[in-house]
């Protein structure tokens, strides 16, 4: 009985000693393949309610703003918002004539440091001479990008 108190003591001991230290070596991943979400060239040329007929479905829900909103250069616009999974595609338009002005692409999780994922998931390429692409980068990090405007050409 007197060496019962060493004992704990001895199993402690005997634990920490044969703890070796892990050498963890980084995993190399592959980069993902991005799915596009949305066809935003099949959608040229549609108007705003032509446009909403192609996209809902089971996998694509609507979010429809149509409260009109005054922008600086005094026209008027009104959004739809469409979501597929954690990706958005914002619709800008105008209410009276239903002309589309613009499209976002952005995602759930905020920011990305290449916006070329977002131009995968809408299907469109920088080099696309019917569209213009304009990335928009966050105001508090420049480095990331929060989506990207893709401006249809006349």
């Amino acid at each position: 009985m007197r060496y019962a108190y060493v004992l704990p003591l001895a199993l402690l001991l005997s634990c920490a000693s044969t703890e070796q230290p892990t050498s963890e070596t980084p995993a190399v991943s592959q980069p993902m393949a991005v799915n596009r979400a949305f066809d935003v060239p099949a959608l040229l040329g549609m108007n705003a309610d032509q446009i909403a007929r192609p996209l809902i479905s089971q996998t694509i829900r609507p979010d429809h703003d149509r409260t009109p909103r005054e922008l600086a250069t005094g026209a008027t616009e009104a959004l739809y918002t469409y979501w597929r999974d954690t990706t958005a595609l914002v619709v800008s338009y105008n209410p009276g004539t239903l002309r589309v002005n613009n499209f976002f692409i952005k995602t759930k999780h905020g920011l990305t440091a290449d916006y070329a994922t977002l131009l995968k998931l809408a299907n469109v390429s920088q080099y696309d001479k019917r569209i213009s692409v304009e990335p928009i980068a966050s105001i508090s990090n420049p480095q990331l990008y929060t989506g990207v405007k893709l401006v249809p050409k006349q």
